[in-house]
């Protein structure tokens, strides 16, 4: 192991205490073969792996060989039989001293194990299995032979006993990193004086590194990672003149490094990545000589980048001190550092240029430069990194050409130099590179044709050249790379002509972008069959042709840009089954009524605008719970503004402006406390009460959508009803509510006609204005002040329905019934005219 990200150990930590178990296993089984168990000893492995689950990844692996022989054979004894068991190990005289069941897929508990039946015992491995519970309890009596024991990679937890000096007196090796142990570090591990590797990383331990630690002497490994421990640095740390490996990464530690860690002369790995470390770096840290590995990545560490570390580190090979506040140049001193292999000096505040002598650095493998504010060109070196696997300068202020020299890095991968001021054109060396995976190049002054060889090695899964002055054709190179595409990112340059019929052959894509540019060509012929796409822009081109109905089997697109196009004909009802969040279809030639079935996607953005589209806005829309923006401005869109809109409260952006809406507009519409930006003007038809830029409705306006066949429903308000009344009981119930001298209830509904167009219709909207002798309100004022009939507005339920109550202000309140539902209407009309219901 090399290199090594800030939240996770290097693997020479996480494999160093269980190559010393391997090892010692290997010694003490040495006379494994024909040694026989002591009595007990098998019977305590049996007993507690009868008490575990029986998997079927354990009765067929290790454990499957723990069993009681039958006494038809030859070694009838269990006790010598134990030896022969998979995963135990026995010295000359049959007394186990080693157990390791790693990766055999056990689970339970350690709660049965009884430990002090097996005095003998010297290493004990139940690594990455699937164990929970505690630490083992079941020690009657001290284990004076154990020198190692791992259960890492568990589900274990609870505290780390501080009794176990005294349970495992002569421990050297303790490793339980990956569970879920938590409370804090026990002091009293000082007192296992014996100990050589404490490996604690990846659990839920706080309380900060104890001081005392410093005072097991012959301590060479120190791996506390991935804990909330907090705290600081001990300085007590440099007592350990032993200690070789220390990883204290991702432990929220806040302090600065001590300088007593240069007394730890034998450190080859320090690992102080992912805390909250301050200050600048110790110059007393290039005392040290025999360090390989250096992290201090993510810190708020200052200052330079000390040359002092590269002229006595000699032997280093990982350098990572990225996602700091260095300032100043990259060192020339780098080049004495001739072992390097990877150099992370990434998201700091370095300047100057990019020093040539970092071509002399032959072994590296990772460069990575990028989010400072170097300047200047790209070394033309560069190229003599043979051995360079990736290469980040992205977001720098890198000037001029990419060197020709970069054809000649054969190992390159990862090319990342996007976010810079770089011109010219591509490389044509860089179409040569035989394991080219990546080349993310956006937001620079790039121009030229891109090389038609480029991506023929059939390797690329990523290429991101966005923002740049690239012309000529789309690379057909690419479709080489088909297997493995995944991102393609062509937007914001000067591509002309139509898209290379190949394309269709990258059923891989997630992302597909190549958005305003000149393209041109039947969108219905781009694309064929792409399972996994999930971003798809082709907006400000010249595409045209209609909308494919076979791009509803794209069933993981969310995000759809296809604005600014010469797109025409209808928008497919199929497209309601997709799964789109962002929906931008405006700027086109789209016709028709905007299908219902948008309703049903889970759209966080539509966006219709400027097109021709006609009908009723769908009700359905009200349906689309997480939109944020609607804009369906610019069309010739008619009826009425749907009350289901007002069910939208997380959008935050409406545009119905510029169509042929007409009515009152519902007045919840302009009670949304999550509506920031409302448009309706160029409607002349509309009229609403408190929305600003509208006529106020007359109180002999009718609400409805503007069509023929409008009808008049009368409600009269009743005494209240024991039983179900019939249709033609009404009559009586007004006449007995005119005697009570009560005030007439009129509710004029719109009621809804088919649409011709398609064999589509649209739902009508519950359009009504209430009269009483004193008051003037509408049905909508009823919604508005009830909030959609909210529970919080119920004063009473019976047989016919619930009846809510709705203050409207002036002192005017009315009392709603809402009727039941008794069997589903024929119609849509019908239910909006039962929804109606009765208003008292």
């Amino acid at each position: 192991m090399k290199r090594h990200d800030a939240g996770t150990p290097p693997r020479r930590a996480r494999d160093h205490a269980r190559g010393v178990l391997v090892l010692h296993l290997l010694l003490v089984s040495a006379s494994l073969r024909g040694a026989t168990a002591a009595p007990g000893k098998a019977e305590a492995l049996l007993a507690w792996k009868d008490t575990l689950p029986r998997s079927a990844a354990a009765a067929a692996g290790v454990l499957g060989s723990w069993a009681t022989p039958s006494p038809q054979q030859p070694n009838a004894n269990p006790a010598v039989a134990a030896c022969a068991w998979r995963g135990v190990a026995c010295d000359a005289s049959g007394v186990v001293v080693g157990v390791d069941v790693a990766g055999a897929g056990v689970a339970g508990t350690l709660d049965d194990l009884d430990l002090s039946s097996l005095p003998g015992l010297a290493a004990l491995n139940l690594s990455l299995n699937s164990l929970t519970g505690s630490f083992p309890s079941n020690v009657s009596s001290p284990l004076l032979s154990l020198r190692s024991i791992d259960l890492s990679s568990n589900n274990l937890s609870g505290p780390i006993p501080a009794a176990l000096p005294a349970l495992m007196p002569n421990l050297e090796h303790l490793n339980l990193s990956s569970n879920q142990f938590s409370g804090e570090i026990p002091a009293s591990l000082a007192k296992l004086t014996k100990l050589q590797s404490v490996v604690l990383g990846s659990n839920l331990l706080h309380g900060g590194v104890p001081p005392v630690i410093g005072n097991i002497s012959g301590l060479r490994t120190l791996e506390l990672s991935g804990n909330p421990l907090g705290g600081a640095i001990p300085t007590t740390l440099g007592k350990l003149r032993s200690l070789e490996h220390i990883n204290v990464s991702l432990a929220g530690l806040e302090s600065t490094i001590p300088d007593e860690l240069s007394l730890c002369a034998n450190l080859t790995v320090i690992g102080l990545a992912g805390n909250k470390l301050t200050g600048k770096l110790p110059v007393a840290l290039a005392r040290l000589t025999r360090v390989r590995e250096f992290n201090v990545s993510k810190n708020m560490l200052s200052g330079e980048v000390l040359p002092d570390y590269f002229t006595a580190w000699t032997n280093l090979e990982v350098f990572q001190a990225d996602g700091n506040r260095f300032t100043g140049e990259i060192p020339t001193a780098i080049t004495m550092a001739s072992r390097l292999e990877f150099l992370s000096l990434a998201t700091n505040n370095l300047s100057g240029a990019i020093p040539p002598v970092i071509g002399t650095l032959a072994n590296l493998k990772l460069l990575d430069l990028a989010e400072n504010k170097l300047a200047g060109a790209i070394p033309r070196t560069i190229g003599n990194l043979t051995s360079l696997e990736t290469l980040r300068l992205y977001t720098n202020k890198l000037t001029g050409r990419l060197p020709d020299e970069l054809g000649d890095m054969a190992a390159l991968q990862r090319l990342s130099v996007s976010s810079n001021m770089l011109e010219g054109e591509l490389p044509a060396g860089l179409a040569r590179l035989p394991r080219l995976v990546g080349l993310v190049a956006f937001d620079n002054l790039l121009s030229g044709a891109i090389p038609p060889e480029f991506g023929r090695n059939g390797q690329l899964s990523i290429v991101s050249m966005a923002n740049n002055r690239f012309s000529g054709e789309l690379p057909r190179g690419v479709c080489a790379s088909a297997p493995r595409l995944r991102w393609l990112g062509l937007d914001d340059n000067q591509f002309s002509g139509t898209v290379p019929a190949c394309y269709r052959n990258l059923t891989n894509l997630v992302r597909l972008r190549m958005a305003r540019n000149k393209l041109a060509g039947d969108v219905s012929e781009i694309l064929a069959s792409h399972p996994d796409l999930y971003y798809l822009d082709l907006s400000g081109n010249s595409f045209d042709g209609e909308l494919p109905e076979h791009w509803a089997q794209f069933k993981s697109l969310s995000f759809l840009h296809l604005s600014g196009n010469k797109i025409a004909g209808a928008i497919p009802a199929s497209y309601g089954a997709m799964s789109l969040q962002d929906l931008d279809l405006s700027s086109n030639r789209l016709a028709g009524e905007i299908p219902p079935e948008l309703g049903s996607l889970p759209l966080t953005k539509l966006n219709l605008r400027r097109n021709a589209l006609s009908g009723r806005v769908p009700a359905t829309l009200g349906n689309a719970a997480r939109m944020e923006m609607l804009d369906l401005s610019g069309n010739a869109l008619d009826g009425g503004v749907p009350v289901e809109l007002t069910k939208l409260a997380e959008m935050w952006y409406l545009n119905l402006s510029s169509n042929n809406l007409s009515g009152e507009v519902p007045p919840l519409l302009g009670k949304m406390r999550s509506l920031t930006t409302l448009d309706l003007s160029g409607n002349p038809g509309l009229c609403g009460h408190d929305i600003a830029g509208l006529n106020s409705c007359s109180s002999n306006t009718t609400t409805g959508d503007g069509h023929s066949g409008k009808t008049r429903l009368v409600l009269a308000v009743t005494l209240s009803v024991a039983a179900a009344l019939l249709v033609s009981m009404v009559a009586v119930v007004c006449a007995v509510s005119r005697k009570a001298r009560r005030a007439a209830v009129v509710v004029e509904k719109a009621e809804t006609s088919a649409s011709g167009g398609g064999g589509s219709s649209t739902a009508a909207a519950v359009q009504a204005s209430i009269w009483s002798k004193d008051t003037t309100f509408s049905f909508g004022d009823i919604l508005a002040a009830t909030e959609h009939f909210n529970d919080a507005y119920c004063i009473g339920k019976g047989s016919f329905g619930t009846v809510y109550r709705a203050d409207l202000g002036g002192g005017r309140a009315v009392a709603r019934e809402a009727a039941r539902r008794v069997g589903r209407p024929a119609t849509r009309a019908g239910a909006s005219a039962r929804g109606a219901s009765r208003t008292r």
